[in-house]
């Protein structure tokens, strides 16, 4: 990703009464939602209405499910800096944060500024400066909520990251597209003929894991994102499936068939020095490393049904996680490793859930009837999932950490699927 020019000029107050939002505290709670208003950036003229800066704050802080937005439209007279604030009117809206930004074009470059402003305590909190290229303009953006939600909440935004997902297209093509994490800019990695499922994004950000049919039957292959490269690492006897990285990008942990059972196996990246983790006459399947490194958690029927258990490493003991319902699958991990995102049998309907491993607590985030594949965002304050509608539709959506907002991907009318997020620092 092309790093922005960034010039930080000012900072005049710093925000003292808003504490950083802790994550394992928000699970189960309804945690006040901040109200913000996002004035349309002066001369912002992009031809795309999408593409106008306020607008991708706007969606992003949305998406967030931390920030209700306040709306404009209507507004009279709308600030265009600082210095024109009308507090008594915005406090009327009930507006907590405005965010007032301003636009300038030279050839092909944009320098913007924006302002962050407290409506109570009537002050400015930050003033910044971005400089880049039109085509930059999202990036910029992206960058500018990325500041705002890490001032606000005290943790790194991830409106910068990207995303891969798998797309059918109507020729039966299936593509490994990498985009911005809202959908747009998408690019194909991989096209195939046959099927691509369960893509892993690896710690490093240079490589994609993933499994593919092109052999008439599941193997596992790793794309260089960097070089463009991709290598065959698993294609042993039976089906190989469900791959997971260690925490260095140095090892995948990976899902062999040899016989009725699938067992889970540990290799290096390269697809040597292969390692069965354990042995036993039940099913192991979707192997997912703790954070640290020092576990791995699986989904196994052992219990007799589909449950997600964990092993440590060191001491090889194998402990049940979940407990909550008959069917619990797709096991993921949040990058503190305090949170565990995951599909449950809620009456029929598959759902996301979020369990604290720390208290056990359970939330179910989504309402649908079919939700597959949930994995964390870098931060850990969202989760991105696929929806399937029907046997031929599916699509991409996030869901806030607390519940409060499930919003579709931009990626398009064609089905996507088997979606994964790149690191914080891609």
């Amino acid at each position: 990703m092309k790093s922005l020019t960034k010039t930080l000029f000012l900072i005049l107050f710093l925000l003292q009464t808003v504490h950083a939002i802790e994550v394992i505290d928000i699970l189960g709670g309804k945690a006040n939602e901040l109200a913000v208003a996002v004035i349309p950036f002066s001369d912002d003229d992009a031809d795309n209405e999408k593409n106008q800066i306020h607008n991708v704050i706007k969606s992003d802080l949305s998406r967030s499910g931390f920030f209700r937005i306040i709306k404009t439209e209507g507004v009279k007279s709308l600030p265009a800096n600082s210095d024109q604030v009308d507090y008594t009117f915005w406090s009327g809206l009930k507006a907590e944060l405005l965010v007032i930004g301003r636009v300038e074009k030279n050839d092909q470059q944009i320098k913007v500024t924006y302002d962050l402003i407290d409506v109570f305590k009537e002050k400015l909190i930050i003033s910044t400066e971005y400089n880049g290229s039109l085509k930059q303009a999202r990036q910029i953006g992206h960058q500018i909520s990325n500041v705002i939600y890490e001032k606000i909440t005290g943790t790194p935004g991830v409106f910068h990251t990207k995303i891969g997902y798998v797309q059918k297209v109507n020729n039966n093509k299936f593509h490994l597209n990498v985009s911005d994490m809202d959908g747009f800019n998408p690019k194909s990695v991989v096209i195939s003929n046959q099927p691509i499922i369960s893509t892993r994004w690896s710690p490093d950000g240079e490589k994609i894991a993933y499994v593919s049919f092109e052999k008439k039957k599941p193997v596992i292959f790793v794309q260089n994102l960097k070089t463009g490269d991709r290598k065959l690492v698993a294609n042993f006897k039976g089906n190989n499936s469900s791959p997971a990285w260690s925490p260095d990008s140095k090892k995948l942990a990976i899902v062999l068939t040899y016989n009725a059972f699938s067992q889970i196996y540990v290799m290096d990246v390269d697809g040597g020095n292969v390692q069965q983790l354990m042995r036993s006459r039940s099913i192991d399947t979707e192997p997912v490393w703790a954070p640290d490194g020092k576990s791995i958690f699986f989904v196994s029927d052992r219990g007799g049904g589909p449950q997600i258990y964990t092993i440590d490493l060191a001491t090889e003991q194998v402990r049940r996680v979940t407990f909550e319902g008959k069917y619990n699958v797709s096991p993921r991990l949040s990058p503190d490793g305090k949170l565990l995102t995951f599909i449950t049998n809620d009456n029929g309907s598959y759902k996301v859930a979020v369990q604290n491993l720390v208290s056990n607590q359970v939330m179910r985030l989504t309402k649908g009837k079919n939700d597959e594949a949930p994995v964390f965002s870098p931060n850990g304050h969202m989760v991105l999932y696929t929806v399937k509608e029907s046997d031929k539709v599916t699509a991409l959506k996030t869901v806030s950490l607390n519940g409060f907002k499930q919003l579709l991907i931009d990626t398009g009318p064609l089905s996507n699927q088997e979606a994964t997020w790149s690191p914080i620092d891609f």
